[in-house]
């Protein structure tokens, strides 16, 4: 009989000791009241390191203050990640982020792996040049020598173009190979290269509208989350009917970059 019953007592001290562990795992439950937010601030207008006008931290730019915006309208927190531009698509479909904002282009390929907010702003792809360049139009970068940002709509424009290009991390590193004449041109968003200009004195900008198209820019989410989706884009209509986000871009244009 004591055999028995110390095989009992064995079995309910590891029950109780499960059942612990599962109510500890799920004490650890996400917290509800805040969001993690995922960004590549280095694009400004849209995100970039300030500490003159940091929004959330020392993050600023039009992206910044409208997250944080959308967040407080939702009666939440925000922490931001900031990442390599590449890393935010499999960092939200992996969990650590709820969201991403960060000037993301909505694509035919981007929608198979992540859902897309209501689009907040429109943009297209220019090229940066120096004064003096004898490139008026898409066509004349070929031979040329052209700098991308990787991951970002000017590699995939440039791609589809048939031109080779260098790709850099950053488009503050793709401005600097331009001013030291070690490429001839830099293919970007229109808003951010207006945020390079009014910082970098000798460049100039050279649209092409029958070569690049315009672009939407909305906010990822993870597949299937509903909840997160809906929230934020009962912000977002909200904000482009009060005209907020116009605000926020003509804030930030006039601004500029004041990354430091």
């Amino acid at each position: 009989m004591r055999k028995h019953f110390g095989k009992l007592v064995v079995g309910i001290l590891a029950l109780s000791m499960t059942a612990a562990l599962l109510t500890g795992c799920s004490s650890k439950k996400k917290d509800s009241s805040k969001w993690v937010i995922g960004t590549n601030a280095e694009f400004p207008p849209f995100e970039y390191i300030s500490k003159a006008d940091g929004v959330i931290d020392n993050y600023a730019g039009i992206d910044m203050e409208l997250i944080k915006l959308i967040a407080e309208d939702n009666d939440k927190t925000v922490t931001i990640n900031n990442m390599e531009f590449d890393s935010l698509i499999i960092s939200l479909n992996n969990k650590q982020v709820d969201a991403c904002i960060a000037g993301m282009t909505v694509t035919d390929e981007r929608k198979e792996e992540v859902d897309f907010s209501t689009p907040y702003y429109v943009a297209t792809q220019v090229m940066i040049v120096n004064e003096g360049s004898d490139i008026e139009k898409a066509t004349d970068m070929k031979d040329k020598t052209i700098a991308v940002v990787q991951g970002y709509t000017g590699e995939t424009v440039v791609k589809e173009l048939g031109y080779e290009y260098e790709a850099f991390k950053k488009g503050t590193e793709a401005i600097e190979e331009l001013k030291n004449k070690k490429c001839d041109v830099v293919v970007i968003d229109s808003a951010t290269a207006a945020a390079y200009l009014n910082e970098n004195k000798g460049l100039a900008i050279v649209e092409d509208k029958d070569a690049f198209s315009s672009e939407e820019y909305a906010i990822a989410v993870k597949k299937g989350d509903k909840e997160t989706l809906d929230a934020i884009n009962k912000s977002i209509e909200k904000f482009k009917e009060d005209g907020t986000i116009d605000k926020l871009a003509e804030k930030y244009a006039e601004a500029g970059s004041t990354a430091e």
